[in-house]
């Protein structure tokens, strides 16, 4: 064969490799290949905590002196809490008087709920929220609480109200499922829809939900999965399935036995956004796929929804979300 035929077939083999290997796509080498395991728990050393806890907002933070007078505080994410008097107490319920620190948070955008792995999911219904709060108390670097019989009042400004909006409060029993639970105490936790703002009196902190169960009660539903490659496991990955027309979000936990990110069941003929965050090594990846829930094929028991993550820096995903 011609000595310069050779070469070209040579040179022309290593471009294309080296074109492989600039890809953004993650493609392992074949020895000894990536970790494909799914594991029935999951532990603080494994990349997909490092992952949440780089997504995570900080807090908005102030501080309110605690008297025998009532105390007001206005935060710059349209939340105003009015504190009763002598309201709190330490965990051994010895009342706490004086300078308290204040932890406020406000998720309206999708994109936030993904951040902090707050989805919109009670039990196996679908909520749609007016937005998700969060109120901590700390005296001295030491938690406070409210001392038995007081309510705070809260006045949240998102825009249209809607009278149908009920509470809902967090369950953080579980790290991997977030829910949130209907609210049983109507007595001390209500709320009224305003022109402009909801006013929420309750006894409840940390994460508040302002939402109304999603109606599927005649309207059949599907689960997605997310279709990925083997070494996206829940020990390096979170799903998510986002919902175009209304601030809805749906946690997609990585379900053992399937080895996929399942959703909960979905109303029919929703348009949505599928997305895959993943850490991989020292590396990012971000994966979106639009699609509308529709009826599986062929007798599958769920929507499969298929997704290509690809190496993004942590700034782009960042970015990303908040456009949800």
């Amino acid at each position: 064969m011609n000595k310069k035929i050779i070469i070209s077939i040579f040179t022309t083999a290593l471009l294309i490799t080296g074109c492989s290997k600039d890809t953004d796509v993650f493609i392992p080498d074949a020895t000894p290949g990536p970790d494909t395991s799914w594991q029935p728990t999951v532990t603080a050393t494994m990349p997909v905590i490092q992952l949440r806890n780089s997504l995570l907002l900080p807090a908005f933070t102030d501080s309110v002196e605690i008297s025998s007078n009532a105390a007001t505080l206005n935060t710059p994410i349209g939340m105003q809490v009015i504190f009763p008097p002598n309201c709190c107490v330490s965990a051994a319920g010895i009342p706490v008087t004086g300078k308290i620190q204040v932890e406020f948070m406000s998720l309206k955008k999708k994109g936030d709920m993904i951040r902090m792995n707050r989805p919109t999911t009670h039990g196996d219904s679908l909520l749609i929220t007016a937005g998700e709060l969060f109120i901590r108390l700390k005296k001295e670097g030491a938690p406070a609480l409210l001392a038995p019989g007081v309510k705070l009042y809260i006045r949240y400004t998102d825009l249209p109200t809607n009278p149908a909006m009920k509470l809902f409060f967090g369950d953080e029993t579980n790290p991997e499922a977030f829910n949130w639970l209907a609210n049983n105490d109507p007595q001390n936790n209500f709320i009224t829809a305003g022109t402009q703002a909801y006013e929420i009196y309750t006894n409840h902190l940390r994460w508040i939900n302002i939402a109304s169960i999603q109606n599927t009660s005649s309207v059949p539903t599907v689960k997605i999965a997310a279709d990925l490659a083997p070494y996206f496991t829940n020990t390096n990955t979170i799903a998510f399935t986002v919902f175009k027309d209304q601030r809805s979000v749906a946690g997609m936990p990585g379900n053992l036995a399937a080895k996929k990110f399942l959703s909960t069941g979905l109303p029919l003929g929703k348009p949505v956004t599928v997305v895959v965050i993943s850490k991989l090594a020292n590396d990012y990846y971000l994966g979106y796929e639009s699609a509308v829930t529709s009826t599986p094929g062929s007798g599958a028991p769920y929507q499969s929804v298929s997704i290509r993550p690809v190496k993004k820096t942590l700034p782009e995903i960042l970015a990303y979300l908040g456009s949800l």
